[in-house]
């Protein structure tokens, strides 16, 4: 069973009698269930008097049984504490001393008593201190259970205003100030999904700085990037302790046009952050080269090279993602994760190849020939769509595009015709042959960084992904289907072959069955996934465990009911390897 920590809030009845787990063995936290025959501990009896909630205590450490007291603090990692007023105040006390704690929230020595609540109708607690220990005092004044943390600042709603919309809106201590105006409809937009990697949702903070968290490692390093003073925040990262009035970034009606084009309600993402490998290729001499040309002869011999290199990057699982004057810019992993960065370095030398074979042609032909330089790199990147209306366009933007181009760019100087980064050597290097290595700064850039000039791979590393369609397992035959990237959780997804169609559930794990009805062998796949794990027939509403292959319900009745004519779901053994989903069935 999973240890519990938190308090458990539970809404009780009033006139009823509860018994709370002492030991922490019950399955049925926060109540016993039994299991503590076998202890030394039993449960502690409550006779509720009325119809309310109440914070009961999970970590089994209270000095207020059983009500959490803020003792589970003390056994939660990684929790932190900085200047927010109303966060926990950790303290050693000592045995045998008495203690003050400040209930009207004025003190400056907080969480103790200083006498400032003297102009107030607020009293200090007395608190006699009975062990060594540490002990969470209360810093939100809404304790139940003063002078300790009963996690009550974590219910807190402040009020923040937000300009030029003249709204005011409450949000929860805990919450981000994105999420609080995505939750009330306030336009504001995120291209990378609030996950502190961009700067688009930033906003000015007008007053209430002093209540506003302090910067995450994520957005101190982007104010630092772009020289952001200390009042424009990133409103991902940002939550508040108190009123915060600020402007945002959104202001007029283009602004939000395109943030109601390029948002969902969901998420309020116009990117998707994505770990892919970026190659560029551009041609070395080719303005000499077409300078001694018509413009036709150059349109000509541009189209036929760029037919070439497309079809190589095509063969390899890339995609061309955009043509920059006589450069071609592809990515690897959109569709195909798999061996993404092998198939890239592959790409390049055969793109290599192909360009000695054009070279013959270009002699034969007009007596010149060019040269290209490949650079690749891999890391995160955000996936968007650029543009407006029909002219929007698939793009990847980041560092990590910017470098893979400078790699390309320092093949001039180099004297190399493929080079690939660091990163991406350190994740494939046991299966490639290299030249030679560098080590520089690239243009544009401060640190030191090591290229590496690749030859060859080593043989047999890279199998053409396209053709492994079986596998043979532990004597059994299994067949790959769909990407594992294209079955989210809680979705299904039909996968048709030339034999027969199958539907893939994922559900915490994955699911595959036959896209047939046992009923009168009609389609499955546009029925429900129902919350008891079960798929609904969308045309008589029978109920098949997608699981087990039971029938749960069968054309509304229950199944004893016609009980000869209850077939069963086939179920399909499925598994998850090399970034694709295999099923144990020859399709």
């Amino acid at each position: 069973m999973k240890k519990i920590n938190n308090p458990i809030p539970i809404k009780v009845k009033g006139n009823k009698v509860y018994f709370w787990c002492a030991c922490g063995k019950s399955a049925n936290q926060p109540f016993c269930d039994g299991s503590h025959k076998n202890t030394n501990f039993s449960p502690v009896k409550l006779e509720s008097l009325k119809n309310e909630k109440l914070l009961f205590c999970g970590c089994k450490k209270t000095n207020n049984p059983p009500f959490c007291d803020g003792s589970h603090l003390k056994f939660t990692e990684n929790i932190k504490f900085n200047s927010n007023k109303n966060l926990p105040h950790k303290k050693l006390v000592e045995n045998g001393q008495t203690y003050f704690w400040c209930a009207c929230g004025k003190s400056a020595n907080q969480p103790f008593c200083d006498g400032s609540h003297k102009k107030t109708n607020k009293t200090p607690f007395k608190f006699d201190c009975q062990n060594s220990e540490e002990v969470y005092f209360c810093g939100c004044k809404k304790s139940k259970n003063p002078p300790f943390c009963d996690a009550s600042h974590k219910s807190l709603k402040y009020t923040i205003e937000i300009q030029p919309d003249n709204k005011n809106i409450k949000i929860a201590q805990d919450e981000t100030i994105l999420t609080a105006s995505i939750r009330k409809e306030i336009p504001h937009l995120s291209a990378c999904g609030g996950v502190g990697k961009c700067s688009t949702c930033r906003i000015n903070i007008i007053s209430g700085l002093e209540n506003c968290s302090v910067r995450t490692e994520d957005e101190i390093k982007l104010a630092e990037s772009l020289n952001l003073p200390e009042t424009v925040r990133l409103a991902c990262q940002t939550k508040v302790c108190g009123r915060v009035k600020y402007k945002r970034l959104l202001l007029d009606k283009r602004d939000l046009t395109l943030n109601s084009q390029l948002t969902t309600k969901k998420s309020g993402s116009v990117g998707t952050i994505r770990n892919l490998t970026i190659m560029f290729c551009d041609i070395k001499g080719f303005t000499p080269f077409s300078e001694s040309l018509s413009a036709y002869d150059v349109i000509f011999i541009l189209n036929r090279y760029f037919s070439i290199m497309r079809e190589i990057i095509i063969k390899n699982g890339g995609e061309v993602n955009n043509y920059i004057g006589d450069a071609v810019m592809a990515i690897f992993g959109l569709k195909e994760s798999r061996q993404q960065i092998l198939r890239s370095v592959n790409t390049g030398l055969q793109m290599l190849e192909a360009m000695d074979e054009f070279k013959i042609y270009l002699k034969e032909a007009y007596d010149r020939i060019f040269d290209i330089r490949i650079g690749i790199h891999n890391g995160e990147v955000i996936v968007g769509s650029i543009g407006s209306g029909d002219d929007k366009k698939l793009t990847v933007i980041g560092d990590v595009v910017n470098i893979a181009s400078r790699i390309e760019s320092t093949n001039k100087d180099a004297g190399t015709r493929l080079l690939i980064s660091e990163t991406a050597y350190n994740q494939v290097k046991d299966y490639l042959e290299i030249d030679n290595h560098l080590r520089l700064k690239l243009r544009g850039t401060s640190n030191l960084i090591t290229l590496y000039e690749v030859s060859n791979l080593k043989k047999n590393v890279l199998k053409d992904f396209r053709d492994v369609t079986h596998k043979i397992i532990k004597g059994k035959k299994w067949t790959r289907t769909l990407p594992s990237e294209e079955l989210k959780d809680g979705e299904k997804k039909k996968y048709k072959s030339k034999k027969e169609e199958i539907i893939l559930i994922r559900k915490d794990a994955i699911y595959a069955i036959n896209n047939i009805c046992p009923h009168m062998h009609l389609p499955l796949d546009l029925g429900q996934l129902t919350e008891k794990e079960t798929i609904l027939c969308p045309f008589h509403n029978s109920e098949f465990s997608y699981k087990t292959g039971d029938v749960k319900m069968w054309v509304g009745s229950k199944p004893d009911v016609i009980q000869e004519k209850c077939e069963r779901l086939e179920i399909i053994p499925a598994i998850e390897i090399e970034s694709y989903i295999w099923v144990q069935k020859d399709l």
